[in-house]
């Protein structure tokens, strides 16, 4: 025969522990706004998304078990993944007339070195009609793969490496100017080219700093796109940078490389995933970011192509 007793005990206990469940699983959305203190809290600063959907479930759950203290966290930690996902569409202060004489189609793609659906990279490639190319994670075995894109972009600069830093660039514009970036350790290469489009002169920076995972990587990660955004400041021409940040929106990294002016200045919103996208880790860490008075008109995340990354496609427009 049951016991009145242990059973009313019983299901005090699991109520306490599915209270317990349900505040910890609101502590990381607030836990990431502290990535500036440790790279581990920077980390949680990565799955808004996630978090947003977290919160909604636990809003609901707290709704059922009438928890009004539940339910009162879940609204604000809600709110706070709404309104740090949220202000990605919002671009006061860009001037979204832009030059009718001037456009500029990007591609930026993590290959992943270890792909092996060359053929469907470079077919797709080919295809995008982009005016500017860059590649990351880039080595020998895709030099050779990708080398028919040479001949529709007589323009480019390669460096293959093995450590899955290589990178390059191919250009249908010819360039004033391209060469390797120093952007000090762990001494990864950037590549920065200088061209002239439409009678108007920008700087195309490609780069790809570490992923944070660590101590001393996040602390590298960070170095590196500080330096990027001083340089940037330093330049006369307006500047595009792009590549796979290794940083969301809402993390330290990106926060610290958008404090100069190199920012997003985007019409439409860089919120989407680019890494691991459809599963539960997706989250945003391909980038396009832009100095006045350059705008981007048009973002759009490219197809599955064997990567763990998907191309990020960028239109830039010069604002008037």
């Amino acid at each position: 025969m049951d016991n009145p007793d242990f059973l009313t005990a019983a299901r005090a206990a699991w109520k306490r522990i599915m209270l317990a469940m349900a505040l910890l699983m609101l502590l990381p959305s607030w836990l990431g706004l502290l990535g500036d203190w440790h790279w581990l809290l920077d980390l949680l600063a990565h799955f808004r998304w996630q978090y947003l959907g977290i919160s909604a479930l636990v809003i609901v759950w707290g709704t059922w078990r009438r928890q009004r203290l539940v339910m009162a966290l879940a609204a604000l930690t809600f709110l706070l993944n709404a309104m740090l996902i949220g202000q990605l569409a919002w671009h006061a202060g860009i001037n979204d007339r832009v030059a009718a004489d001037f456009s500029l189609r990007v591609v930026s793609f993590n290959l992943l070195t270890s792909n092996p659906e060359k053929q469907r990279v470079l077919d797709y490639l080919l295809a995008s009609d982009a005016d500017v190319i860059c590649l990351l994670e880039f080595d020998r075995k895709w030099q050779a793969a990708l080398a028919p894109l040479e001949a529709k972009y007589p323009h480019h600069l390669e460096d293959p490496l093995s450590s899955n830093f290589g990178i390059a660039v191919y250009s249908r514009t010819p360039w004033a100017k391209a060469g390797m970036l120093d952007l000090g350790d762990p001494g990864l290469p950037s590549i920065e080219v200088a061209l002239r489009r439409q009678d108007r002169e920008l700087v195309i920076i490609a780069t790809h700093p570490v992923p944070p995972a660590g101590r001393r990587n996040a602390a590298w990660r960070d170095g590196q796109l500080a330096r990027l955004a001083r340089h940037v400041s330093q330049l006369r021409q307006p500047a595009l940078v792009v590549g796979d940040l290794n940083a969301t929106p809402w993390s330290a990294g990106l926060r610290i490389a958008t404090a100069s002016g190199l920012g997003f200045r985007s019409l439409q919103p860089a919120w989407t995933p680019t890494w691991q996208a459809g599963s539960l880790f997706a989250i945003p860490i391909d980038h396009a970011l832009v100095t006045a008075p350059l705008v981007i008109t048009r973002r759009a995340v490219g197809p599955e192509l064997g990567s763990d990354h998907r191309p990020l496609v960028v239109s830039v427009g010069w604002g008037e």
